[in-house]
């Protein structure tokens, strides 16, 4: 496969395109995708719910937002690999499985680790704590 640089005089049409293309991949993923239909809402009550109760600090809730971020690019990676693959064959493929597998499982640790903060900053709020200061009580 070869690859050509972008044209210099059309590198602004070149950046346009590509802009387009994501705000299209985003589209399809605000539509199609069972998690940010089901699994976000919850967490995002969860985390605002959490915020509320216990105060959270700006610092966390900047946290919480990168976390819901990186959540995002997670699915929409693994939705990336599902699509592909779906596209190659829809009968059974145990080498299809494992890739479908093993993006499922980024998507997995990235929502336990949205809910391990969710958690830790609302029982580090609770308890008094501060967790950027090391656990001193505040």
């Amino acid at each position: 496969m070869e690859f050509n640089k972008p044209d210099k005089k059309n590198l602004f049409k070149h950046l346009l395109r590509n802009i387009n293309d994501s705000n299209n991949g985003l589209k399809i993923m605000f539509k199609e995708s069972s998690t940010v239909h089901r699994i976000y809402p919850i967490m995002l009550v969860a985390a605002v719910g959490f915020g509320i109760f216990t105060k959270f600090n700006a610092l966390e809730i900047v946290i919480l937002i990168f976390l819901f971020l990186l959540d995002f690019v997670t699915e929409t990676m693994n939705s990336a690999v599902e699509e592909l693959a779906d596209r190659i064959t829809l009968e059974d493929d145990k080498r299809i499985k494992r890739a479908k597998d093993i993006a499922s499982a980024a998507v997995y640790i990235m929502h336990l680790m949205v809910a391990f903060a969710i958690l830790f900053f609302a029982i580090a709020h609770t308890q008094g704590f501060t967790w950027w200061t090391h656990l001193i009580p505040a």
